[in-house]
């Protein structure tokens, strides 16, 4: 009885850990989403408060601090992007790293931008708020 007892907790705890788990994850991949639409739509101070306070983004350009990434996305325009399938692996419970493969139309600065890239960005948790601490993408050859 004692054996059935300790499996049924652990089976139990498996189970609560999992849950969180996937609820976190699934937090996670909204969070990018998110952060996807609010450049599309303009909504700067929504993508900046998405922003950890020591962000870092390395970017082919150069590397960006959040008052940077900031003004950088303020240049985009995008008329339509789809994310692909994201992977998101936890380093510990709080920070996620989410790699994926994203298509957008649109252009930075003028530019066309339009075509495949790959990005990856790191995630933090800072109370009960999940804030990006690194991004970094580049276009698929």
């Amino acid at each position: 009885m004692k054996k059935l007892l300790t499996l049924t907790a652990t089976a139990l705890f498996a189970l609560t850990a999992a849950s969180f788990a996937a609820s976190d994850k699934d937090a996670i991949t909204a969070a990018e989403k998110n952060a996807w639409q609010s450049i599309k739509d303009k909504k700067f101070d929504a993508f900046q408060k998405m922003l950890a306070a020591d962000f870092r983004g390395v970017y082919a350009s150069g590397i960006n601090k959040a008052d940077q990434e900031v003004k950088d996305v303020k240049s985009i325009d995008f008329k339509s992007f789809t994310l692909g399938e994201m992977d998101v692996v936890f380093l510990d419970k709080d920070c996620a790293m989410v790699t994926y493969q994203v298509t957008i139309e649109g252009t930075e600065g003028g530019k066309d931008i339009s075509g495949k890239a790959y990005a990856a960005s790191f995630w933090k948790k800072e109370g009960n708020d999940w804030r990006i601490a690194f991004h970094t993408d580049m276009k698929a050859e």
